[in-house]
């Protein structure tokens, strides 16, 4: 079964040993060894949004960005990496399925998860009291050696996942359950 596309993308999101929360508890995962799997000589996606510019898309204008302040306005940082593995498939794997792991064991909720023998997709939360501070999308296609990473840090409207996305040009977070 085909779980990830590219251009459709899929998404993988995680960072397997430089997992880690910055301080107040925050849902930030460090997707650096994702970003070092990704072959730059292929398609390549990559977001990398924090402080004032992400405050300044709070603030935009314009047709397509009027409800951007309520979208943007509590979130801290989005960091996302979406294309194809360089190296063996087996390694990019490994890498989804501990960071998956690692994240779980910190306390974040799993709240998606769909594999099968060569795909697997994890999405999980992190939460501080009644309020979604984190998420992250781990995808990975082992037949086309398709990756996504995804960050979101600050505080989450769920329901607002795919709009995030649609805006962002960052694919998947559409298929959240609960978001539009």
């Amino acid at each position: 079964m085909k779980l990830v596309r590219l251009t459709g993308a899929g998404l993988v999101l995680a960072a397997a040993s430089l997992v880690h929360a910055q301080s107040g508890g925050s849902g930030y995962v460090d997707g650096a060894m994702f970003r070092a799997l990704i072959d730059e000589d292929q398609e390549i996606i990559e977001v990398n949004l924090e402080g004032p510019i992400l405050q300044a898309l709070a603030k935009s204008k314009g047709e397509n960005m009027e409800d951007s302040k309520d979208l943007f306005a509590k979130l801290k940082a989005i960091h996302a990496v979406i294309g194809t593995v360089k190296g063996p498939a087996s390694e990019a794997m490994d890498l989804v399925r501990r960071t998956d792991a690692k994240l779980v064991g910190q306390g974040w909720q799993r709240i998606t998860r769909i594999k099968d023998e060569s795909s697997t997709i994890s999405v999980l939360t992190h939460t501080v009291g009644d309020r979604v501070d984190g998420l992250v999308a781990l995808i990975f296609d082992a037949d086309d050696k398709e990756l996504v990473f995804a960050n979101l840090a600050g505080e989450i409207d769920i329901t607002r996942l795919g709009e995030i996305g649609d805006q962002l040009n960052v694919p998947g977070l559409d298929h959240v359950p609960g978001a539009r």
